[in-house]
């Protein structure tokens, strides 16, 4: 049984420009992420495992490369194509809580 590319990267990179100095926060990657896969991102602080996940999340755009999901291409996609890709085909668990702080769970 042949399982569908859920999420294609191919050749991923993100540069951040803080002044003068370029931070390269992750190097040319490429990966397939198939369908019904547990997927784990491992490496040491600072290799790019949270910036990578931010851009298959849709919350940062690559500086270069190429990001689909399925036949949708996310490189450098819209505010408003991201939001609808964000709130109707994924789920993101964030390492920090992102809660406000001066209100209550229900609230």
């Amino acid at each position: 049984m042949t399982k569908n590319v859920l999420m294609k990267l191919n050749r991923v990179t993100k540069t951040y420009v803080m002044g003068e100095v370029a931070v390269e926060a992750l190097k040319e990657t490429s990966l397939e992420v198939y369908e019904g896969e547990l997927l784990v991102i491992l490496g040491p602080s600072g290799s790019g495992k949270s910036t990578l996940l931010n851009i298959m999340g849709g919350m940062d755009l690559p500086t270069s490369g190429l990001v689909y999901f399925g036949q949708e291409e996310l490189s450098q996609a819209k505010d408003n194509q991201l939001t609808r890709y964000r709130r109707y085909e994924l789920g993101f668990l964030f390492q920090f809580f992102n809660l406000i702080p001066d209100l209550t769970a229900k609230e």
